[in-house]
């Protein structure tokens, strides 16, 4: 803790603070000040009677926590939210590839991923881990609903729906990272699709694009039985070995799933220092599996927390995927403390964090930290009585009682309302979900 300054830009009173850091330090009464984007002070609120801000807040007894990281996302995919369910892995992506091969444009992409961030920003998020075509107008949606980003160019072994031969891929990755490296508010990460959709020769080329770039990686790896047959026919081997052999696997790389993983591959990721996006829910729904965390976290992998695309997951809410990351680990384990609530909202906050390398600027509530975070108001029936407040955010919260949302230090959220105006990205996404609809020959539904 530190003093609290004179003046601040913003002033939070009265709430129960989580801070999250690794001794899971609480304030019972606390204020917290944030000046110029970072956070400059937390304490008991007696403490900060002598500071002065231009904005006050009393949290009236409510929750205050930093903001989730979900660290693996399609924003944009809210495009098609609804339009594979019921069906695995393959035969989800086969209906959703061609409506993004006739639907997906930099236009569309904004407008998805502007609704898509918005959903996350009225559910406590303050960054997230995209990957997706287009990723020039996620950055633009990004700064439209104020949420921190970590975007980068996409790498697939064919021309994908962006229209790009390979030579041209590289060539558009390198332009991005340099439009956007320094970029306030955007982390970069090089995000090759999958060891399904890329040959050893294209891996290895992004992982010497990467030593070069100085930038970390993001890719899906062992997501579903279907991906480990089609990597066994490709490269003979498992997508967590070929992407070793590719040196793909290394600090810094963030791996979506991870699902099915056998010991060694466990202690592989762990030598490495590889970390790992938990999404329990896709991976439910579409059949895929249930990873392995409590093998995973004994042997000293990071795991986070990813909410996958709309289209696979169906919503982007960190508090249903905290819940059902806690349910399959009870389910697949028969131990009902394999994985403790505090351990649950550590994986969404700081671990999502340090997976995503942001250890040092977000994830705990500390002085010098970005100030991402959220208030949760503890008013409503359903939280009534609250005795431990992370089995309370795990178990019985939702994002309907996020009440404020601060993302450096800019408030996104206030009073449970987005600050940013998205009434054309609305009407853009139901005229590509009324197209859809037309050619399915669906009528004129209402989308």
């Amino acid at each position: 803790m530190t003093d609290f300054p004179a003046t601040a830009d913003t002033l939070i009173t009265n709430a129960r603070i989580l801070t999250m850091d690794d001794r899971f330090t609480e304030i019972a009464n606390g204020a917290l000040a944030i000046s110029g984007g970072r956070i400059a002070a937390l304490g008991p609120v007696a403490e900060a009677a002598g500071t002065v801000a231009a904005e006050v807040l009393d949290a009236k007894g409510g929750l205050l926590l930093p903001g989730f990281v979900n660290t693996h996302c399609h924003a944009a995919m809210v495009l098609f939210r609804g339009l594979a369910d019921d069906r695995p892995l393959d035969g989800f992506l086969k209906t959703v590839w061609a409506a993004e091969a006739a639907h997906v444009t930099p236009g569309t992409v904004r407008a998805g991923a502007t609704l898509g961030l918005a959903e996350m920003a009225l559910g406590g998020v303050t960054h997230v881990v995209d990957m997706y075509f287009h990723p020039d107008a996620t950055i633009e949606a990004a700064r439209k609903v104020g949420i921190g980003l970590t975007s980068g160019p996409v790498f697939i072994g064919f021309d994908g729906i962006d229209h790009l031969p390979w030579q041209e891929r590289l060539c558009f990755a390198e332009a991005f990272v340099a439009r956007h490296r320094g970029t306030d508010g955007v982390e970069l990460m090089l995000m090759p699709h999958s060891a399904y959709t890329l040959d050893a020769g294209k891996l290895r080329e992004v992982a010497v694009m990467s030593d070069r770039l100085a930038l970390p990686i993001h890719v899906h790896a062992a997501e579903a039985p279907s991906e480990i047959r089609l990597v066994a026919e490709q490269h003979g081997t498992t997508p967590a070995r070929i992407l070793d052999r590719c040196g793909i696997l290394r600090p810094g790389t963030l791996l979506a799933h991870a699902v099915h993983l056998d010991d060694a591959e466990i202690a592989l990721l762990a030598e490495r220092g590889s970390t790992i996006a938990h999404c329990p829910l896709s991976n439910a729904k579409l059949a895929s599996g249930m990873a392995r965390l409590k093998d995973l976290r004994s042997a000293g992998v990071t795991v986070s927390l990813g909410t996958d695309g709309a289209s696979s997951g169906n919503d982007l809410d960190m508090f249903k995927t905290m819940r059902q990351a806690a349910y399959l680990a009870i389910l697949a384990t028969g131990e009902p403390d394999v994985l403790p609530a505090r351990e649950i909202v550590a994986m969404a906050t700081r671990g999502g964090a340090a997976a995503a390398g942001l250890a040092g600027s977000k994830g705990i509530l500390a002085p010098g930290m970005d100030a991402d975070l959220m208030l949760i108001d503890l008013s409503a029936p359903h939280l009534i009585p609250a005795y431990d407040p992370y089995s309370t955010l795990v178990y019985a919260a939702g994002r309907e009682d996020v009440r404020d949302v601060f993302a450096r230090g800019r408030r996104i959220v206030a009073g449970g309302r987005l600050t940013a105006e998205i009434g054309d990205d609305i009407s853009d996404v139901r005229a590509v979900a009324a197209r859809i609809l037309r050619e399915r020959g669906q009528g004129e539904a209402r989308v």
